[in-house]
């Protein structure tokens, strides 16, 4: 019997290429967990046969960050494999049980972690000029709403500065992007339904988004979990790419030397933080000698195994100590692992939000101390 990417699977060369990229596999000895052995597996899932400790282990030992997939030499679609074996897994039972109380909280309280949904907007000052109502919505995210609050209010200010007043998504939700990448897609459609019909009742034409994750899932996932959605999608950094561009934002220069900590869903589009970081006179320098590699968050693998994910991390701390002052990141969730990380294994570590960078570089003092109340 045929299952669904057995020729997919049968056309793997073994050259070991996705073995060199595995985030997970250069912090785990003897190569037990590379992306190919991840995909082996499928046949004995399909038919419901035990797995080895490891090979179960080794589905959700994946952020689903793509570095894999953008080695492949003939196309294996790695990470949508991974994604289908915990589909499967998911429908027979047999999922972690925090892959199971995460996508239950997405669903019940709107967060992964179950966060107080009264407490989303915390981020919001008296000096920010917010419209009840506005073509343009802003989309913080969780992580960013709960965890990393001075993006969502540099993101504000920058807006306001170049004249405009964005609305809240007042019902605003998690995105689900944990559903997607645990193969929970009934629960992802009812979800992405919700939000999508929520979001077009309020007349919005264009929301821009904070976090690349949210940017990723409303603009590539939620029209194919549901349908063509009736508004645009934009990060936050593009916005802001096109403003400098135009003259809108002027950015002044900032003595520093970065070291860019790239987002994983934003991988194709590499050189936006970059020039807007150029645009601030700030020296950038490369970790990993410019090759993508995941912080080690995201998809599960910090929930089901810390240790790992946290070794993950490290390489991204280490790489950028030995280059430049600090790290400028734009992902929240990055920003929230890493900070774990260093804190489990007593390390020191500077990082910033692109957008925290650029609110200092065009508004000065007056964003700095404003940020500091």
């Amino acid at each position: 019997m045929m299952y669904r990417f057995q020729e997919e699977i049968y056309s793997c060369i073994d050259c070991g290429k996705c073995w060199d990229v595995c985030p997970v596999n250069m912090v785990t000895d003897g190569n037990r967990f590379t992306p190919q052995g991840k995909i082996a597996t499928l046949a004995k899932i399909v038919a419901g046969e035990e797995l080895t400790k490891d090979e179960m282990d080794n589905i959700y030992l994946s952020t689903r960050c793509g570095a894999c997939d953008d080695v492949c030499p003939v196309k294996i679609p790695i990470t949508d494999i991974i994604q289908y074996e915990r589909e499967l897994l998911a429908k027979q039972g047999r999922e972690p049980a925090k892959t199971t109380a995460i996508s239950n909280n997405i669903i019940e309280h709107n967060s992964p972690g179950a966060k107080d949904p009264s407490k989303r907007f915390d981020w919001i000052t008296d000096d920010l000029d917010i419209a009840e109502s506005s073509e343009i919505a802003y989309m913080a995210g969780c992580w960013v709403s709960y965890s990393q609050q001075e993006v969502a209010r540099a993101t504000i200010r920058l807006l306001n500065h170049a004249g405009i007043r964005p609305m809240i998504l007042k019902e605003e939700k998690c995105c689900g992007l944990f559903l997607i990448d645990s193969g929970h897609f009934g629960q992802a459609a009812e979800h992405a339904k919700k939000f999508v019909d929520y979001i077009e009742s309020l007349g919005v034409k264009k929301v821009i988004a904070s976090c690349p994750g949210c940017y990723l899932v409303l603009s590539h996932d939620y029209p194919e979990l549901y349908r063509e959605l009736n508004f645009e999608v934009e990060h936050s950094l593009n916005v802001f790419k096109d403003m400098i561009d135009k003259g809108i934002l002027k950015p002044e220069k900032l003595d520093l030397t970065v070291a860019v900590r790239d987002a994983c869903p934003l991988r194709e589009t590499k050189d936006v933080p970059r020039s807007i970081l150029t645009s601030m006179g700030v020296e950038i320098k490369e970790l990993f000698d410019g090759k993508q590699v995941c912080c080690g968050g995201p998809a599960g693998l910090k929930p089901n195994f810390p240790d790992i994910a946290n070794d993950i991390a490290m390489l991204t701390v280490q790489s950028y100590k030995d280059k430049a002052d600090m790290l400028a990141s734009y992902c929240p969730f990055c920003v929230h692992h890493m900070s774990g990380a260093c804190e489990s294994k007593g390390e020191e570590m500077k990082i910033k939000d692109v957008s925290v960078l650029l609110a200092e570089s065009v508004l000065g003092d007056h964003f700095t101390k404003r940020n500091n109340l």
